[in-house]
């Protein structure tokens, strides 16, 4: 059978991408003829502005290095897009659906998703905005003012920027929009493949948010009743001949085929988390935690706590309570958090009161990142999102958006019941849990619609001379405004997290000057209880060369959190670091006590025990650390380099080869060049030896080894000249000048011997090395 050309998977992903860029020239010509021109302007005003936020954000460190909840979806795509379809073998932790959409972009681009991401969430974050237009229109009847909600759609701070993160907000927002706008379509079409279509639509809109099941399950009874409603309106229109009888079949098939479509997909990803992950999750297994975190005495303690020690302890308690499946550790919290409710109800009762407030109330809540933070890199953003006496945008839509549904309450028009369901359920959904930023934005686009409700109603007001009415509901607006901005939002530089996260984002880009200046701000605010800060600290102080300031922040760090593996690893190669062996290896076999499976323990005392001498036990602990990273070429090197010194050839020559195959690097063709040296096939030896000088034509080793080659092959000359060549190089190389001595003495040179001998005692006593 022919093999596939190499070329295959990327001729795909082109094929894919040119699919693509043609439905959106025909979706644009489609516009155009239907004389579409202003959502078409609509659209790219909105896309403008997502592109360059998008183009701001480049300065910030987060663009490229995601923190937290973007960092665990990113972790998850790339490894899906990689070639692990199924997610893992673990039930879904969080909901898979934004996670399966990001490994897609991955896959179709897999050198540029930082930036193909956030285009393709601009686009749909646009398309969110003619969403809002058409969802708008058919509750206003008219057009002019629905496009006005459209543009406020399009400049919102909150839908800007988190289109602009690696989150599933602007996935979830377009999801949902579509959803309202297929439900009102299948209202009017009533034929069963746009229910089905709904009940897909609102399927995708479960996976990448459970939360809108609490809307889908008010949507039964809903549309249970709505149904007759209709029949009689239109038999009261004088539509009898064409009505069809409203009996109970009429009113269950939309519920069965928008079931139907829902069932299909939600249950896809049931049966992935039964067959894969061998325990029933429906969706996720986060549910219960996220519960309790939103619902207990110290809400405000839980809902902050930043990844760290706290944050591990709290996740992992159902485990020390002998609760190991996904389901029931999520049923573990769900189960604590109702007993807070069930032993206290005025206090959960009190606690419900104040999550309202924040759902209403103008300051964006953080959760893992501060959005004020973002502002520093965008020009665009300060001028979108502030907290000045009001905090703009929210303080200003929330108050008309109040005032737009208790205005409404009384329309029973299709589209403005749905409307009013949607926002009040899916308010009830994040109040079920917390409150925050991030989880608020989803509701935005259609309380932009209410709001813009209440502003129409102020112009008709003041135009039909209505001023009393005007008053009445100015001041109403103006009251809600006051008491909603009364919260004052955070102050991005006392965020200790924000400063643990810069911390961490700098330690992955190697700034590790920049690292310590941001985690010794983060301890300083926590007054030195931030540990995951502190260890971040010590890696900083490690890599700048401080060593014993590494040992310093690494036994504090141990100190605070004593079972914390990576932080043993550190502290270890600290004191190997300043030549302390013992301690280096008590702190390896501490780790591995802790966590046997470490992979980076059992390198790093192989690493220590190779140093010693003791290869032997290097090899056991290097070859546990090549179980957990095949693929890690340094981990194989080394193994490799045990077996040469133990004369076990052929192991060392298979594992150099190894090494290879991951990175054609000098220095291990070098190493397999030695091998051969050693097994006196010189001729082989030579040519690795020169292949090893093509990849780095400075490699000192190769360059010597290509010497002793020569020397023992008889050609003494060419290895005085090789040789020559390599101390010129390198001057106060010990390696290079010993070995040209001993070919200058090969050579009968005993005058060159003797002049290299001096400069090489000069080095010595002078502590000069190479």
């Amino acid at each position: 059978m022919e093999s596939r050309p190499l070329e295959s998977r990327p001729s795909a992903q082109e094929d894919v991408q040119s699919r693509l860029r043609a439905a959106l020239t025909r979706t644009s010509t489609h516009l155009s003829d239907r004389g579409a021109g202003a959502p078409l302007l609509l659209f790219v005003f909105a896309l403008a502005l997502r592109l360059i936020y998008a183009w701001e954000l480049r300065e910030s460190p987060f663009f490229d290095a995601p923190v937290v909840d973007a960092k665990t979806f990113l972790e998850q795509a790339l490894a899906i897009a990689g070639g692990e379809l199924w997610g893992g073998s673990e039930p879904f932790w969080q909901p898979p659906g934004y996670i399966y959409f990001l490994a897609s972009l991955c896959w179709l681009f897999p050198d540029s998703y930082f930036v193909s991401v956030r285009v393709a969430q601009a686009i749909i974050g646009s398309l969110s905005c003619l969403l809002v237009v058409r969802l708008a229109d058919r509750a206003f009847g008219s057009r002019r003012l629905a496009l006005g909600t459209g543009a406020a759609a399009a400049a919102y701070a909150g839908l800007v920027q988190f289109e602009a993160e690696l989150l599933a907000v602007g996935l979830e927002v377009f999801l949902y929009l579509l959803l309202l706008d297929r439900i009102l379509h299948a209202l009017t079409a009533r034929d069963d493949r746009s229910w089905l279509v709904a009940g897909l639509v609102g399927g995708l809109a479960a996976i990448s948010r459970p939360n809108i099941l609490l809307f889908l399950a008010l949507l039964v009874p809903w549309v249970a009743r709505l149904r007759p409603e209709q029949h009689k309106a239109e038999q009261n229109a004088g539509h009898r001949a064409t009505v069809q009888p409203a009996g109970r079949a009429a009113t269950l098939r939309p519920l069965f085929f928008s079931g139907l479509g829902l069932m299909a997909v939600v249950l896809s990803v049931t049966v992935r988390n039964v067959v894969v992950g061998g325990d029933v999750v429906l969706i996720s297994a986060n549910g219960g935690i996220n519960f309790h975190i939103g619902n207990n005495a110290e809400q405000d303690r839980t809902v902050a706590i930043p990844p760290g020690m706290a944050w591990e302890e709290m996740v992992t308690e159902p485990v020390r309570a002998g609760v190991t499946l996904p389901s029931q550790r999520s049923a573990y919290f769900y189960r604590k958090a109702l007993a807070y409710i069930a032993d206290q109800p005025g206090d959960y009762a009190a606690l419900m009161a104040r999550k309202l407030y924040q759902f209403w109330s103008g300051p964006e809540l953080k959760r893992n990142q501060d959005v004020y933070y973002a502002r520093r890199h965008s020009q665009l953003l300060s001028w979108l999102l502030w907290d000045r006496v009001i905090s703009f945008p929210f303080g200003i839509v929330g108050p008309l958006a109040l005032a737009g549904l208790v205005l409404t309450w009384h329309r029973r028009e299709s589209a403005l019941r749905l409307l009013r369901l949607f926002s009040l359920s899916y308010m009830a959904s994040v109040l079920l849990f917390f409150v925050t930023a991030r989880y608020r934005v989803p509701a935005i686009p259609v309380l932009l619609i209410f709001a813009a409700w209440t502003c129409r109603q102020l112009i008709i007001d003041w135009r039909s001379g209505r001023y009393r009415s005007l008053v009445v509901l100015g001041g109403a607006v103006a009251a809600l405004m006051v008491v909603l901005n009364l919260p004052v939002a955070t102050v991005p530089d006392d965020d200790a997290q924000l400063h643990f996260d810069l911390g961490e984002v700098y330690l992955r880009k190697g700034e590790y000057k920049r690292s310590a200046r941001h985690s010794l701000a983060a301890l300083e605010l926590t007054s030195g209880q931030y540990n995951y800060a502190r260890h971040n600290l010590a890696v900083a102080y490690f890599h700048l060369g401080r060593h014993p300031d590494a040992v310093l922040e690494g036994q504090r760090a141990v100190e605070q959190n004593p079972r914390r593996a990576d932080t043993r690893v550190l502290l270890g190669r600290a004191y190997g670091a300043i030549d302390q062996p013992r301690q280096a290896a008590a702190q390896f076999e501490r780790a591995l006590q802790l966590k046997a499976g470490s992979g980076m323990a059992h390198y790093y005392y192989g690493r220590l025990l190779y140093r010693s001498g003791r290869h032997e036990q290097a090899i056991t602990h290097l070859a546990a650390a090549r179980a957990q990273s095949p693929q890690d070429f340094r981990i194989s090197y080394e193994l490799a380099r045990c077996h040469q010194r133990l004369g076990q050839l052929d192991k060392a020559l298979a594992l150099f080869e190894a090494s290879r195959q991951i990175e054609e690097r000098a220095d291990v063709i070098n190493a397999i060049g030695a091998v051969h040296f050693q097994r006196g096939d010189l001729p082989i030896a030579r040519e690795f030896f020169k292949r090893a000088l093509v990849v780095e034509s400075k490699n000192l080793e190769a360059g010597v080894n290509l010497g002793l080659v020569d020397l023992q092959d008889g050609r003494v000359a060419a290895a005085v000249q090789q040789l020559e060549r390599m101390a010129a190089m390198y001057p106060n190389s010990k390696l290079a000048l010993r070995t040209l001595s001993v070919a200058y003495e090969a050579g009968g040179n005993d005058a060159g011997a003797a002049r290299v001998q001096r400069k090489l005692s000069s080095i010595l006593n002078g502590g000069m090395n190479q």
